[in-house]
């Protein structure tokens, strides 16, 4: 989840680009303009000059993108050397304050944790448990992928700059952070649970992915690849490779238990229920990871078109993944030149390999012992939102006359959270446009309560519709439901006003 330019990346030019060639080398200070107009001095190291723009890197490892025209003067310099991770973490403490901030370095790895609120003393042994488990993880992530790398025979060198993961406590904290890093738009980024920026270099998570890893762990594989100079930051690497690849680690309770060689439940049914994306679309272009509709269908397919490939056709497959490795931050690839690149290491066989995968999949689930349709429990739903943890009954009631059919809802929560107790606002939406919710002004860390049974019965705000848009009506009688679960620690100020009665009423939507 990360752009290559942003709005507010500096901007910087140096003199002639002929001066520059050769340079990559070369740490020097640049004086520039930034997007206010303020003067800037950047010790930075050029990594490149590609369509009119420098990127600079700084000792924090972080990429600074720069179009020509605000550049005033370039000075040769000593550094920058990269930091060390207990560097790295000076430097984070002072960005996000230290009693708001808590860091566990150990070479090459960094985590640093940022807090919600300042934590009590009674918590800190726990901030430090925490802390230690995301290390370990790190380096298991860091075992895993450098396993994969020698099987398929490429080589992943070692990070020049540390391995740094910020886990945020409060899912606020971390959709602001993220929404500012990405540049995305608020409430695409609010969906997601953790990430990695090309241009930072870092990985981001929330603080409730920590129990199994499974979302971090994906972003984990990126940082892999490009801290480790497999692909270079930037470059135009096809997205279903990069997600493919990324899909093809699983977690669990942070140990890396399947590889890309296994089958993944999950991506292995997106894969086989895929309508709207063929392997074709893939090679074309990554327009099918930006559209909603069809996002899922594109993880399955890229995950089945990168486990086919590392699983039948390894000689092809470190070919293709030394020529991504040579593509360059910042250039441009045409679906032409993507199909090129993939027909040069694969031959013009892709509509066969789609043809021969689900038979390869099923011999393969059946070699490996995989269960692709566990049997599910009918009513019962399990939801993991905002450091909370929802084991939910539902059972639906025919009634006479409209809307024909209530939902009767109870179930257990739990609070996840290792450091402190929360309040929590939990909510069964509906699609008739109805609503239950309860409130539980304080759990202790790592509690349960029971939420007593209720009818989803309350009315949820339905939006005023655009002038373009049709009206959203609800469903007459409910058919389906979702689980919605804040948090917020006990004695913040928005638990009180939560206690006082100040609740958000849902907002009917179609999506």
């Amino acid at each position: 989840m990360s752009r290559a330019v942003g709005r507010h990346t500096l901007a910087v030019v140096f003199g002639l680009s002929v001066t520059l060639a050769g340079a990559n080398c070369a740490a020097d200070k640049f004086f520039f303009r930034d997007a206010r107009g303020d003067r800037v001095a950047l010790e930075a190291r050029l990594v490149a000059f590609v369509q009119g723009t420098y990127i600079l890197e700084t000792s924090d490892g972080r990429y600074h993108l720069v179009p020509r025209g605000a550049a005033e003067k370039r000075e040769a310099a000593p550094g920058p050397a990269p930091l060390t991770a207990a560097e790295f973490a000076t430097r984070l403490q002072k960005e996000f304050s230290a009693d708001l901030f808590r860091s566990h370095a150990q070479e090459p790895f960094l985590v640093g944790l940022v807090l919600a609120a300042p934590l009590p003393k009674t918590s800190e042994g726990q901030a430090k448990s925490l802390l230690r488990e995301a290390a370990g993880f790190l380096k298991n992530v860091d075992s895993a992928f450098g396993r994969y790398a020698r099987d398929v025979r490429i080589e992943a060198q070692a990070p020049a700059a540390p391995i740094v993961a910020l886990v945020f406590e409060s899912r606020a904290d971390f959709v602001k952070y993220a929404t500012a890093v990405t540049e995305r738009e608020e409430s695409v980024v609010r969906r997601a649970a953790g990430f990695y920026s090309k241009v930072t270099n870092i990985l981001a998570m929330r603080m409730d992915e920590c129990r199994t890893f499974e979302t971090p762990l994906h972003e984990a594989i990126h940082q892999q690849v490009y801290a480790r100079g497999v692909f270079q930051r930037l470059a135009p690497i096809p997205a279903w490779f990069d997600e493919g690849l990324a899909a093809g680690f699983e977690a669990n309770a942070g140990k890396i238990n399947v590889g890309p060689g296994k089958v993944s439940v999950r991506y292995a049914n997106q894969a086989l229920e895929a309508q709207r994306v063929q392997w074709a679309d893939l090679l074309a272009s990554d327009d099918p990871f930006a559209q909603a509709a069809r996002m899922n269908d594109a993880y399955g397919q890229a995950w089945g078109l990168h486990w086919l490939l590392v699983t039948r056709y390894k000689t092809e497959y470190a070919a293709y993944m030394r020529l991504l490795g040579q593509k360059k931050p910042l250039e441009e690839d045409s679906p032409e030149q993507r199909q090129a690149d993939f027909r040069q290491a694969f031959g013009d066989r892709l509509a066969d390999m789609q043809s021969q995968f689900r038979t390869a999949l099923e011999a393969a689930v059946r070699r490996q012992g995989t269960v692709l349709k566990p049997p599910s429990v009918k009513g019962l739903s399990v939801t993991e939102e905002d450091l909370g943890r929802l084991q939910l009954t539902a059972v639906r009631h025919q009634t006479p006359g409209p809307p024909g059919t209530r939902l009767e809802v109870h179930g257990t929560l739990t609070n996840l959270s290792p450091l402190r107790p929360l309040a929590f606002h939990v909510t069964v939406e509906t699609d008739a446009a109805t609503y239950a919710e309860w409130l539980v002004p304080q759990l202790a860390s790592l509690q349960s309560t029971s939420l007593p049974a209720q009818d989803a019965t309350k009315a949820m705000r339905i939006p005023a519709a655009k002038e373009t848009d049709a009206p959203a009506e609800p469903a007459t009688g409910v058919r389906t439901f979702r689980v919605h679960i804040r948090s917020a620690p006990a004695t913040s100020d928005e638990a009180q006003r939560w206690r006082a009665g100040q609740l958000p009423i849902p907002v009917f939507s179609r999506e």
